[in-house]
């Protein structure tokens, strides 16, 4: 069987596509991941609200395709709903269907907080309304937000459009309007993050946590996976320990 050691279930909010292509960049054999393909071509309410829909139904078939955690991710799913949403439906479903399951934006807290991360930069390839709504979720979670600035990206195809290294970019201008920040944060898991994760830590000697990091990472840590993953970060690197 493939993924003997561990099947992470992803739901993703539309292709899913750049989170599993940079999940089997990290891991070797022995890791599996199962994705779904969702419902959000637009980055707006509406197409938001039809996803949040189906998101029981696809974590039920990957609870039946033998999962040992799922991830649902789209975290702008869940910063227009009140605070505490996605970690009430990640318990819910858990208790359901008797699978670690949680959300990504739940994923991407607890990474955040790993890391001892408390004065964050946050890029992201959102319009300016979704930055915003991130921004009052993790002030809501703890964080001090300095910076927040994303691409303005609205079409979800587009996403993987984006150039390998525009995270980078984006990271690097905010955090040199505020060099005060212990970490970055680069949301959104369709657009090309983990490449230069390292570099920028290395450059700026703060963690970078990424949105498909942090739900990698995260799916792992529910069911206590230790695994050596180097030369993606520090937050990676920490599965090991």
């Amino acid at each position: 069987m493939y993924g003997w050691r561990a099947r992470i279930g992803h739901v993703a909010p539309s292709r899913g596509d750049t989170l599993v292509y940079e999940f089997y960049r990290m891991f070797p054999e022995g890791f599996m991941i199962l994705n779904t393909t969702g419902t959000v071509r637009q980055l707006v309410d509406d197409d938001f609200e039809k996803q949040l829909g189906r998101i029981e139904e696809a974590v039920q078939d990957l609870v039946e395709n033998n999962c040992d955690s799922i991830i649902f991710s789209g975290s702008p799913l869940f910063t227009r709903l009140p605070f505490g949403s996605d970690r009430e439906l990640g318990k819910k479903l858990t208790e359901k269907f008797g699978v670690p399951v949680a959300a990504g934006l739940t994923a991407e807290v607890e990474a955040l907080k790993a890391l001892n991360c408390h004065k964050l930069v946050v890029g992201t390839p959102y319009p300016e309304e979704l930055n915003q709504r991130l921004k009052r979720h993790l002030e809501a979670s703890g964080f001090e937000v300095l910076q927040i600035a994303g691409y303005g990206v609205q079409k979800n195809a587009q996403l993987t459009d984006l150039p390998v290294h525009a995270s980078y970019k984006i990271a690097k201008r905010l955090y040199a309007k505020a060099r005060g920040a212990d970490g970055i944060f680069i949301a959104c898991p369709r657009w090309p993050t983990i490449t230069d994760v390292a570099v920028l830590e290395e450059e700026i000697g703060k963690p970078v946590i990424t949105s498909s990091l942090a739900c990698i990472w995260y799916a792992m840590k529910m069911i206590d996976v230790k695994e050596d993953v180097k030369g993606f970060g520090r937050l990676m690197a920490s599965l090991g320990t």
